[in-house]
């Protein structure tokens, strides 16, 4: 049996012998992403996901008795493009060995939730074969704003069976806010290999479906149900073997006799402060620690939002570089503590975000309110505060959503993002904290500013394509500079796809995270994000590098 191994910021595949021990297939502890192992029926050889090449997930064939793998997507002729999506998923062989069928979104483009308004992206999939030997590659089927994915054959190798799910519904699939996965569903479908005809529905009620194989030699196709009251194990033809199991599993997969499943159960429970992670650069350890992070030199004190530790309620605590001595700079429950208040912040939609250091680490800046999508229907604003919890401070009047601020090196200004209900974005603008006048900086679709260390730059998230292209839908996020008198307007990032959390680090480069290279599974059938390693920009739109590549959106880095 073969499993994915997974540690916190990496993983690696390996195989359960019958004496019950492990023995990895791959070189462990790599610093790529292997992923999705499948055994040949000889259990001479191995497909498994892999971005072993250009941090982008193929599938490769690695023979398990000389150790040599080859990778059987990563051509021309397979890719398409490699601008726009090129990612290759989940593989399964054919019960002759001569074929693997997988998903992958090559050929798609790059697109966002919402009808195009959202930042996350969604994911559009089709269903191809290849041989062993990178030979006969094809797609079987795929349809316009549709996602077909993890594609197992039948007995007979005759057919293919998949989930089909709107590429709109990718996002809601993976759960991101509470209640998204029971508002979406998928069916089951499968399809004649040969001609990428015939296909025929296997179900038809509006739940949430993935995970479908056929079972044993028997036309009977068991799947799993993601959310709801129906969630858990179902067939298409139950029997007394094969009957509705409710759980809360992920990833099934059923033995060759369909008699026994090996399942994946999620560990819900929050990671500690200071965890360590799979360390990506041999000169860093990497640890865990809360959003929007923010460290001040001068008192060696970290600065982050409390919206997964402490109580959750989105607050700014203060702590020492290894998260110990925890005080409460800012409490949101001392702004706002209604129920519907209380609620957002539980739901991670609001809370005081992008706290800001004065370079001396007395006082601090962030935005409150209520962030993201319902930025249109509450307010947000800036408010300042003494790092011992006191002295907080209105500095805008909340007719227009602020938020996201970063003071300037010497304290005087703080540059922040501005919303507008009505018009929408308004772009950036800056705040003298000593006469209280305020101008604007930038008129685009601008977010998330961060002063740089010398105070000659403001980094900033721009959507490109709404404020001066041609079609806002495309290339939608990109990384920008910007002089603070409002000259000098650079654009560095080239990527159609989103690249966003741009943030300073001490020695002037910029870090961000990406979507240039593609989701590293299929977005329907995990539980977060796949996609967005972070890279490390020097001021230059040149020789950016990946810093760490994992499976989970990486976001909001200091």
């Amino acid at each position: 049996m073969v499993n994915n191994t997974s540690w916190d910021s990496t993983s690696d595949t390996r195989a359960l012998e019958d004496t019950r021990t492990y023995r990895s297939l791959l070189c462990p502890l790599v610093a790529t992403f292997e992923d999705i192992g499948s055994l040949s029926p000889d259990g001479k050889k191995l497909a498994y996901v892999s971005t072993a090449i250009n941090y982008t997930t193929n599938i490769f064939v690695k023979d398990l008795h000389t150790g040599i793998s080859i990778n059987v997507t990563g051509s021309e002729e397979s890719v398409g493009s490699f601008v726009g999506p090129h990612s290759f998923f989940r593989p399964s062989w054919s019960p002759d060995g001569h074929w693997i069928t997988f998903s992958s979104d090559a050929g798609t483009q790059w697109t966002g939730h919402s009808e195009g308004t959202g930042w996350e992206h969604t994911q559009s999939l089709a269903v191809f074969v290849v041989r062993p030997d990178g030979s006969g590659f094809r797609k079987v089927i795929g349809e316009e704003s549709r996602c077909l994915g993890t594609p197992r054959w039948s007995p007979d190798a005759s057919r293919i069976v998949y989930y089909n799910i709107s590429t709109e519904d990718t996002y809601g699939a993976h759960g991101t806010v509470a209640g998204q996965e029971l508002a979406v569903f998928s069916q089951i479908f499968s399809v004649d290999v040969a001609t990428g005809s015939d296909v025929v529905p296997h179900t038809f009620d509006n739940t949430l479906k993935v995970s479908p194989a056929y079972l044993g030699n028997s036309s009977n196709i068991g799947y799993l149900v993601k959310a709801g009251t129906e969630a858990g194990i179902h067939y298409t033809s139950p029997d007394t073997t094969h009957h509705y199991i409710n759980s809360t599993m992920r990833n099934p997969a059923w033995s060759p006799d369909g008699s026994k499943i090996v399942y994946e159960v999620y560990e819900w429970g929050q990671r500690p402060a200071e965890k360590e992670l799979f360390s990506w650069d041999d000169e860093w350890d990497y640890r865990f620690m809360d959003v929007f992070p923010s460290f001040n030199t001068a008192t060696g004190r970290l600065a982050t939002t409390e919206k997964q530790l402490g109580n959750g309620s989105s607050s700014i605590v203060l702590t020492g570089a290894d998260y110990a001595n925890v005080t409460t700079a800012f409490d949101t429950w001392n702004i706002n503590a209604s129920e519907e208040y209380a609620e957002l912040y539980a739901s991670g939609l609001a809370g005081a975000f992008q706290s800001t250091w004065t370079a001396d680490g007395s006082k601090l800046a962030a935005g409150f309110g209520v962030w993201f999508f319902d930025r249109i229907l509450y307010p947000g604003t800036l408010y300042s505060f003494d790092a011992d919890g006191t002295a907080a401070q209105n500095l805008t009047d909340g007719t227009n959503n602020a938020g996201f601020p970063s003071f300037s090196p010497d304290g005087t200004k703080l540059v922040y993002r501005l919303w507008n209900a009505t018009y929408g974005p308004l772009g950036l603008h800056v705040l003298d904290m000593e006469t209280g006048d305020t101008t604007q900086l930038t008129a685009g679709w601008d977010n998330t500013p961060g002063w740089s260390p010398d105070g000659e730059l403001i980094v900033f998230t721009r959507q490109t394509n709404w404020t001066s292209g041609s079609s806002w839908q495309e290339d939608r996020f990109d990384i920008c500079t910007i002089r603070p008198d409002g000259t000098d307007l650079k654009i560095l990032t080239e990527s159609e796809a989103n690249d966003a959390h741009a943030v300073w680090s001490f020695d002037g480069r910029i870090v961000y995270s990406t979507g240039m290279y593609g989701f590293r599974d299929e977005s329907s059938e995990e539980g977060s994000k796949k996609l967005k390693p972070l890279m490390v920009h020097s001021r230059a739109p040149s020789d950016p590098f990946v810093n760490a590549d994992k499976k989970d959106t990486k976001s909001a880095p200091a």
